[in-house]
């Protein structure tokens, strides 16, 4: 009987050192895992626009100068994609045609591009940040984000809770055609943009640049101009929108709805949420990261 005393502390000590290896291994094998994730660049949302639809409501014509030749394709976006690597958010917004005839840094000067996320339907705000689309947002789905993407070094984030003057946040943020050149692929880190990617809506917007203009909108009036488009209403309530991203058929009614003569501007819905693919694992995998980044654990 002594022989056996003896042995069951031994045996008890083998089976935790046995279960505690295993807990170490395994929780070293999620996060090598959660690092491999967290190193390799997502996809969180993709979706593609209608070719062809850089008409507004359907009946917005290009201003009349050359610059705008073939007088089509500069505004008409063709597919927008949302990604997370390490860090940093990117967002891809894809043109038939990217032309830079002013020469800024970034690669392109003639398309401007604003990009509303919505996150909480209990916070936020309807309007614009700034005046110059002429649209108001669906009230279900206010937003707390804005990534207003131009030339010239102004791209920035801003939030629904900053003031209609303030700067923007630009730290990290960044703005390049891409080399195949019809992407432009806008960089945000993610700390300006807290909260779940896979539970936002977007709302976005394509226009054409214009220094002077609203907002940096190109106005567009009932007859297209030298330097203004046309097919609209000389009021402020005909979107000065030239493409959205929207499915077939929608962005003619969305932007169509507005009532120049009521003096009330269109209503305009989101895309999304993202109809998440992920496995249970992957899922696992992306709350280790938010985890481990919260822990200021380096992976």
């Amino acid at each position: 009987m002594g022989g056996v005393r003896h042995r069951i502390p031994v045996i008890v000590g083998t089976a935790a050192l046995i279960l505690i290896l295993t807990v170490l291994g395994t929780a070293a094998f999620i996060a090598g895992q959660a690092k491999e994730r967290f190193n390799r660049e997502r996809v969180i949302f993709a979706m593609a626009d209608p070719a062809g639809d850089d008409y507004g409501p359907g009946t917005y014509e290009y201003p009349t100068d050359s610059i705008f030749d073939p007088k089509k394709e500069h505004f008409d976006l063709q597919e927008f994609s949302v990604s997370a690597h390490r860090n940093i958010y990117n967002f891809d917004l894809a043109f038939p045609r990217v032309t830079n005839p002013w020469g800024a840094s970034e690669g392109f000067s003639h398309t401007m591009v604003q990009i509303y996320i919505s996150d909480d339907p209990d916070r936020g705000r309807i309007e614009t940040f700034r005046e110059g689309a002429n649209v108001i947002f669906d009230p279900r789905h206010p937003w707390q984000y804005f990534i207003k993407v131009v030339s010239f070094n102004k791209t920035a984030v801003y939030h629904a809770s900053d003031y209609d003057g303030a700067d923007g946040r630009d730290s990290g943020v960044k703005a390049r055609l891409q080399p195949d050149g019809g992407t432009l692929r806008v960089t945000v880190p993610k700390e300006l943009l807290p909260g779940d990617p896979y539970k936002w809506r977007y709302y976005v917007l394509v226009g054409s640049q214009d220094g002077l203009g609203p907002d940096n909108f190109r106005k567009v009036n009932t007859t297209a101009g030298r330097w203004v488009f046309g097919g609209g209403t000389d009021s402020d309530y005909d979107p000065n929108i030239i493409d959205l991203l929207a499915p077939p058929g929608k962005q003619e009614s969305l932007l169509g709805s507005y009532d120049a003569a009521r003096r009330q501007p269109a209503v305009i819905e989101p895309v999304g949420p993202p109809e998440s693919s992920m496995t249970g694992w992957e899922k696992m995998l992306d709350k280790v990261i938010v985890f481990l980044q919260k822990m200021k654990v380096k992976i």
